[in-house]
């Protein structure tokens, strides 16, 4: 057996970074939670005393290990121990609705659950113990004293780049959610693209602010920083006040957010004269980012810099650099160091500079597949590697992505293609609307026409035929919406995505 600082067992994937890390920095300070910090060795330990409480209780080679809960450093640990133990973790939504979970449960057939801040989930018969972390739970496992009684050995279990490490699932804003098999090797790549795209530094300080049950919740900034040996701050109850003072106690230098949550940090009372002066950039991404957020960004002298990514990636894709910021306000980028692109005609032929076709990616951090999914594995992953991501984009002459729309979502009007997100980033420019949505609906002359739907900047309603106007002045009129409807919110999932399936029942009512 080795010695408690020895990673042992050939173990080539996620589970050993912190070890590794406290090897260089055992007195470096790791993450940060309310009141408590922890080192890179402290946590080593942590990390250590979870795996063998966890192979204890049965947990082997390849078993998943379920994580429902909000954010919390026990989630990075058990992602830390179950990549020692060559398991999976495989976090689910804990927004999602009872029936919801429970499928998405029943389909990864974890033996073990680990659970935070939500009532019991409804376990499958494959859970053999449960775990809570926090409030007692007569029925559970309390997740510090398995800690406190479990051994602090080193953890031996021979684990490859190849093997699953993660098993988070997609929003499922179209059919049901999938679960997708990520590798240590993604996770792994997908730091190093980070690393190739985004100025990140051992001295660096993040906050974990994205949900961590989605890929870019550590993708993007927690798992960079962590591997270069920085520190993560996770906020206990993640509301804008407490966002903005953790920034400023702890002089935060790199963040990620999703466009909703950052818009939300805008509209705090404490935004005006909050201190950001430590931060360098801010990534955003996961949903399309209104050049009002990254304008509003800028004026507080933070780079709010817009990336893309999708679970099936790692998710890191691409990333505009802070250089060309204001230049190419609202592109997604360009790639990053270890990922080919293309962007695919109706055709099958690589589209023209300014021409929309259908992103395609390809990588070592592309998945490899989707668990349990064979069919739609066949319709997203090529034979050679590419990556489908049914995502429409276009590229302008120095190789910056526009990200349009979902290619699916693109409707006819008057015998040629529309995306609503080239509407609704026209509508968004309007400083009388807060929020857009479109859809296309139904028309017998024309096939289709565009109907928006509009939140209006405090309530305040914009007549419907100037936005219309508005967007005969910048857009071509088979693109010019054939109505506006005035709305308090649009349909959105826990990342901020607009859900266009209830945009379109709304349409069609």
């Amino acid at each position: 057996m080795g010695g408690a600082g020895d990673s042992g067992g050939g173990n080539a994937g996620v589970g050993p970074w912190i070890e590794r890390r406290a090897r260089s920095g055992p007195d470096r300070i790791a993450l940060i939670f309310g009141e408590h910090s922890i080192t890179y060795g402290e946590l080593a330990v942590r990390i250590r005393r979870l795996a063998n409480a966890l192979r204890h209780l049965g947990v082997a080679r390849g078993d998943r290990v379920a994580w429902i809960g909000s954010n919390h450093p026990a989630f990075l640990e058990s992602l830390f121990a179950t990549g020692l133990l060559g398991a999976v973790l495989a976090p689910v939504n804990h927004r999602f609705d009872p029936s919801a979970m429970a499928a998405v449960l029943r389909d990864t057939e974890p033996v073990a659950l680990i659970e935070h801040g939500t009532d019991p989930a409804p376990a499958p018969p494959s859970v053999r113990c449960r775990i809570r972390v926090g409030a007692d739970d007569g029925d559970a496992l309390a997740f510090d004293e398995l800690l406190a009684g479990a051994s602090d050995e080193a953890v031996e279990e021979s684990v490859g780049l190849e093997d699953i490490c993660l098993l988070p699932h997609t929003s499922g804003t179209s059919g049901g959610p999938k679960c997708v098999m990520l590798t240590h090797g993604n996770m792994t790549w997908n730091v190093v693209n980070l690393l190739s795209a985004a100025d990140f530094r051992r001295d660096d300080v993040t906050i974990a602010i994205a949900p961590f049950f989605r890929t870019g919740g550590i993708g993007v900034n927690v798992l960079p920083v962590l591997f270069m040996g920085g520190t993560v701050v996770v906020p206990t109850d993640g509301s804008p006040d407490e966002i903005l003072g953790l920034i400023e106690r702890h002089r935060v230098t790199i963040g990620f957010g999703n466009p909703d949550l950052l818009d939300a940090l805008t509209r705090s009372e404490r935004w005006p004269e909050a201190d950001l002066s430590s931060v360098r950039s801010v990534i955003t991404g996961g949903a399309p980012v209104p050049e009002r957020l990254i304008r509003t960004y800028l004026d507080r002298g933070v780079a709010l810099l817009q990336g893309y990514g999708l679970t099936e990636a790692a998710p890191f894709a691409l990333l505009l650099d802070p250089e060309h910021a204001l230049s190419k306000v609202g592109s997604a980028g360009r790639p990053a160091l270890l990922i080919d692109i293309r962007i695919e005609g109706a055709d099958g032929a690589n589209a023209a500079a300014g021409e929309t076709g259908e992103l395609v990616l390809r990588g070592p951090n592309v998945m490899t597949g989707y668990w349990r999914r064979q069919e739609a594995n066949a319709g997203t992953l090529t034979a050679d590697g590419w990556l489908r991501t049914g995502d429409a984009a276009r590229m302008d002459q120095e190789g910056f992505l526009w990200i349009v729309d979902r290619q699916k979502d693109a409707f006819v009007v008057d015998g040629q293609r529309v995306y609503p997100g080239d509407i609704e980033r026209v509508l968004a420019r309007h400083p009388g609307v807060n929020d857009v949505g479109v859809v296309g609906v139904a028309d017998p002359v024309r096939g289709a026409v565009a109907a928006a739907f509009v939140v209006p900047v405090d309530g305040v309603a914009t007549p419907a035929g100037d936005l219309i106007k508005f967007c005969r002045q910048h857009l071509a009129p088979h693109k010019v919406p054939g109505s506006v409807t005035f709305v308090d919110a649009l349909p959105r999932n826990s990342v901020g995505k607009l859900i266009r399936s209830a945009l379109r029942e709304l349409a069609d009512g």
